[in-house]
């Protein structure tokens, strides 16, 4: 569909400044962001946009300048105008097809973890989670097996996989479950670190044994796949991922089920509805692949936020379950599709050595209720 804007947007011959609302600046940015760079958009840079007002402009009128020279426009002056022939080529240019299909470049890529084990975990008794009482916890046992998948000619080029054991996900039946991990600096994840994935195993590690175990042990018929971005891009864009995601999430759950079992799949893996969650801040790539990533929303079945208000979210899409680690505000739990549980994990004190962090708490051990609840 093209993009249509309400006035125009730049700084005209570098000197008289378009009314630039807030709005129409979204739009033309994402605009670029689906343009090669070689049409003079930003794609495969990944979206990576100032913040600031006036410097988002000053950015986005040298671009447009690229945009506009690298198109040979009969008019090269830095703005866009509502009906002008600039904004006509980039909508020709975003609409004329993706780039070459990424489903022959993701490769599985060796962690020197465990990628194929048996664990036992612990997760909040479903049958404790309605009301108001303490939370118990339940043991399980499982196997899964888990890969990190690095692809090209992506915006985000790193995925954590997660297979259940033979048992599960058979075919290419399962529906992706992508997953959404708070922005990468909060652990000390560098984003200058990111393009080798140096020093960024652990995120890895942990986004993957501890969603996915709780997803193998729910039971639900579902692949995880962590897209591990900068935190850069959890918060000024996702890129080319946004408008690609389908492929993208489709070759990396190929490639890892072959690098685990190269009989099971046998023309690739593709899927028509899909399942997602965050936890903490991850809201803010999760709302953003939600609202903005192509056919997103009517693909997704229900989504999850595991504690996102903590992380300053009042995101309440129609498809979403929330999970508040808040009391409740009334003598009623749920209420609608809103989980409370705060005050309410002492019994599980024990796993954490008397130091309880009930933050972290919601990430460890209610992902299993919800899939439990709302996908089995």
């Amino acid at each position: 569909m093209a993009v249509s804007i309400s006035a125009a947007v730049g700084i005209r011959n570098g000197v008289q400044m378009m009314p630039n609302t807030p709005g129409d600046l979204a739009k033309i940015t994402d605009l670029f962001d689906r343009i090669h760079v070689r049409d003079g958009g930003t794609m495969e840079i990944g979206g990576l946009w100032q913040t600031e007002r006036m410097a988002l402009i000053s950015e986005l009128a040298t671009q447009i300048v690229t945009f506009q020279t690298t198109n040979n426009r009969p008019i090269i002056d830095g703005a866009i105008d509502r009906d002008g022939g600039t904004l006509r080529e980039m909508n020709r240019l975003s609409e004329s097809g993706p780039g070459p299909s990424p489903s022959n470049s993701a490769e599985v890529v060796a962690t020197g973890r465990d990628e194929d084990y048996s664990t036992q975990f612990f997760v909040a008794n479903v049958a404790t989670l309605p009301g108001l009482g303490l939370l118990m916890p339940e043991s399980h046992n499982i196997d899964i097996s888990r890969r990190l998948v690095r692809i090209d000619g992506c915006s985000i080029k790193w995925f954590g996989v997660v297979v259940p054991a033979t048992g599960q996900s058979q075919s290419g039946q399962s529906v992706p479950h992508i997953h959404f991990t708070p922005t990468p600096i909060q652990g000390g994840y560098a984003d200058s670190q990111y393009e080798s994935f140096n020093g960024w195993m652990q995120l890895w590690a942990d986004y993957t044994d501890i969603p996915g175990g709780q997803m193998a042990g729910a039971g639900a018929d579902h692949i995880l796949v962590t897209p591990f971005y900068k935190t850069a891009q959890a918060y000024t864009g996702m890129g080319d991922f946004l408008n690609n995601w389908r492929q993208v999430v489709s070759a990396v759950i190929a490639a890892a089920i072959d690098s685990i079992d190269p009989l099971r799949l046998r023309d690739g893996f593709e899927f028509d509805r899909i399942v997602s969650s965050s936890f903490s801040n991850g809201y803010v790539a999760h709302k953003q692949f939600y609202e903005k990533a192509t056919g997103a929303a009517d693909m997704t079945d229900v989504l999850f936020d595991l504690d996102g208000v903590a992380g300053g979210s009042t995101w309440r899409p129609p498809k979403g379950v929330i999970y508040l680690n808040r009391q409740p505000p009334a003598l009623l739990n749920p209420v609608g599709a809103n989980w409370y549980v705060g005050g309410r994990w002492q019994n599980f004190a024990p796993f954490y050595g008397g130091n309880l962090n009930t933050h972290a708490c919601c990430r460890n051990h209610l992902l299993y209720h919800a899939l439990w609840q709302y996908c089995t």
